[in-house]
């Protein structure tokens, strides 16, 4: 008796671990009744995580893609929908609320709602379907005892179809770039207070960095190729979702979807195909200041265990105002300036993008590319960067972009596998930029044998940020510390004798970078590879907000919850997307990458890491090698198929 009762604690306690560990799998319903479908829709799941939907009607094909989202990536859509409304602190408590105060001064949620009662007709029908399908989701206890939510004690509170356009604010402010840090020491500290609370929402989220995203068209021997990249951060979990539609009368189409709205920054349908960026663009400037046009706000936030907080600022039309006191009024106070701080939705635009008809973006820039079926193309928006290729053209945000732009400008001639661009770790950065300044150390008169096997490696180094490749470690590291220590990069176009002026930073910022390696990764150079010394690696935003990069003392965060990589690869200054301590931004080496060749009208490719984490020791099973690329529609047969259908 007694080993049975041993027996059976033991049984118990191997399912409470295992529960804890992997949470409940349960495979999407066979049949599902919906209020929301007029007729029968179906879903087809794919292990390889595309989900094919097939319906009569768009309104419909919205409630199965809110199903969809809900299913697939419940925890996300919850988690951000938490961060817009400024709810934060009532699941992880007061370290919440500096995150919490910046969303609601931003007027996500209040400004969403006021949004909402603006939309016209098919819009509000679309967003109904879509929290209804949603919400059929959140609701089942597939959803209601996923790890995240049970280790909270938290349940999915219902989806209102304005909760969508308070992801979408929040999406859209999380795209746009945080101010230079000359501009904010000249904003002052009132608004260095509040991009540092800004910057640690983005960190602890994990997404951030969608200004490295860019898209091309180009033509070769083999055709007319369209290329896009969404650069989103570091976060573990997926960031879209990949969707393939079919609906009645043969209109298909074929996308990657932002989960929490119906939206989809990158998307094919039989007559065009079309790559958003997801970028916006406030701005600081000095305004006079006129009280008597602004209004003062008063919101309460409750932290968890329900405490009360409550917080007051200044609100104006389009503005938010850094006051650094209300004693005494200023002339003139620095502001932001931003189109999401008044009402106003990127709806109508993001349904011009299916039916070809363009709407001007309210909250984004609306810059990318759009491609029809006959190879003509046109530039969304207006791009930081546009750079001619052959029969084609390029579009970006980030400086770095350029030398990849550069890259396809020297390549694209030939019948090379698009793949092969792509994957190329190339950088027209480092092959401008290295050679005088190696040039220049060579001559430093020393006998420490670091230094000089340091040098030897940049010597014959290739210029590519591959996995093996020693050199790229330590030219990475030189770069940064000589961008600490001088505030900006070596121009690309530095010659030996401008070089040679700035000759002792460059000899002590080398040395700082080779100590640094050795005390990070031993003296051995032979093991300060790429790979190993600027990995990718993900984050799982959970737990604590005290807990960013795993300082924290959650046993969630060390285990399942902790940090996953994979080795590193690629450069900003790359075509092959990495990145890079030279940044001056947070590191995003996640991206989600998609093409398709023009003639003939291929299906869509998609390439991008994906990580079940609901899965029996998934962590565990990745590959460390490139994704596999997949097609939308899915090649593979479905792995389980739900039908949908009106109440009977």
């Amino acid at each position: 008796m007694v080993l049975v009762v041993v027996a059976g604690v033991l049984l118990t306690g191997g399912v409470l671990v295992w529960y804890l560990a992997y949470g409940v799998e349960q495979r999407p319903p066979k049949f599902l009744e919906l209020d929301a479908v007029a007729d029968t829709v179906q879903i087809h799941w794919s292990n390889q995580g595309a989900v094919s939907i097939e319906a009569g009607s768009l309104e419909d094909a919205m409630a199965a893609l809110g199903y969809v989202h809900g299913r697939q990536r419940a925890w996300s859509v919850v988690l951000w929908r938490q961060a817009a409304l400024g709810r934060l602190s009532e699941w992880f408590g007061e370290p919440a609320l500096p995150l919490d105060r910046l969303t609601r001064r931003l007027a996500l949620a209040s400004l969403a709602q006021e949004s909402s009662a603006r939309l016209d007709a098919p819009d509000r029908a679309t967003l109904g379907a879509y929290a209804a399908g949603l919400n059929a989701a959140l609701q089942s206890p597939a959803v209601r005892l996923q790890q995240e939510f049970v280790l909270l004690g938290q349940e999915p509170e219902p989806w209102q179809p304005w909760h969508t356009l308070a992801l979408e604010r929040l999406f859209a402010w999380l795209a746009s770039s945080p101010p230079s840090s000359d501009e904010l020491a000249a904003a002052g500290d009132a608004a260095t207070d509040f991009f540092e609370a800004d910057r640690a929402l983005r960190q602890w989220l994990h997404l951030y960095g969608f200004e490295n995203s860019l898209a091309w068209i180009t033509r070769d021997a083999a055709g007319v190729h369209f290329f896009q990249r969404h650069v989103y951060g570091d976060t573990a979990l997926p960031f879209f979702q990949e969707i393939a539609l079919a609906l009645e009368g043969g209109q298909r189409f074929e996308g990657a979807s932002l989960p929490g709205t119906p939206f989809f920054p990158a998307g094919k349908s039989e007559q065009a195909a079309w790559a958003l960026l997801l970028t916006a663009s406030p701005r600081l400037e000095r305004i006079a200041w006129q009280p008597d046009s602004a209004n003062v706000v008063y919101q309460r936030i409750l932290s968890k265990g329900g405490a009360e907080h409550l917080i007051s600022f200044w609100q104006l039309d389009r503005r938010l105002p850094f006051l650094p006191s209300l004693e005494t009024p200023p002339d003139s106070v620095w502001s932001l300036h931003w189109q999401g701080l008044s009402p106003g939705s990127d709806c109508p635009a993001w349904r011009g993008l299916w039916t070809g008809n363009p709407a001007p973006f309210h909250l984004l820039d609306g810059n990318g590319l759009q491609i029809n079926r006959d190879g003509l193309w046109r530039i969304l928006g207006a791009p930081r960067l546009e750079v001619p290729l052959p029969s084609g053209v390029f579009v970006g945000t980030s400086p770095w972009a350029r030398y990849g732009a550069k890259f396809l400008q020297n390549q694209a001639s030939g019948p090379v596998p698009l793949v092969s661009w792509i994957d190329d770790a190339f950088s027209l950065w480092a092959a401008q930029t290295a050679p005088p300044l190696v040039r220049t150390v060579e001559t430093f008169p020393t006998d420490a044998p670091a230094f000089q096997d340091a040098v030897t490696y940049l010597r014959n180094w290739d210029y590519t940020y591959d996995r093996a490749s020693i050199a790229a470690s330590i030219f990475d590291r030189w770069m940064e510390r000589y961008l600490d220590t001088n505030g900006a990069l070596p121009d690309s176009m530095m010659t030996l004798d401008s070089a040679m002026a700035v000759y002792p930073m460059l000899q002590t910022t080398l040395t700082q970078a080779v100590t640094a390696l050795t005390d990070a990764f031993g003296p051995d150079q032979s093991q300060w590879r790429w790979e190993r010394v600027h990995p990718d690696r993900r984050f799982f935003p959970i737990w604590s907000v005290d807990a960013l990069r795993e300082t924290g003392n959650d046993p969630g965060s060390k285990t399942r919850f902790r940090a996953v990589e994979w080795p590193g690869h690629g450069h900003p200054s790359a075509l092959a997307w990495g990145s890079s301590s030279t940044q001056m931004t947070l590191a995003a080496p996640a991206a989600w990458e998609a093409w398709h060749h023009v003639e003939p009208w291929l299906a869509l490719t998609v390439r991008r890491r994906h990580l079940d984490a609901h899965a029996p020791l998934g962590r565990y099973l990745i590959s460390d090698r490139p994704p596999n690329p997949i097609t939308l529609p899915p090649a593979v047969p479905s792995e389980s198929t739900t039908t949908i259908t009106p109440p009977s």
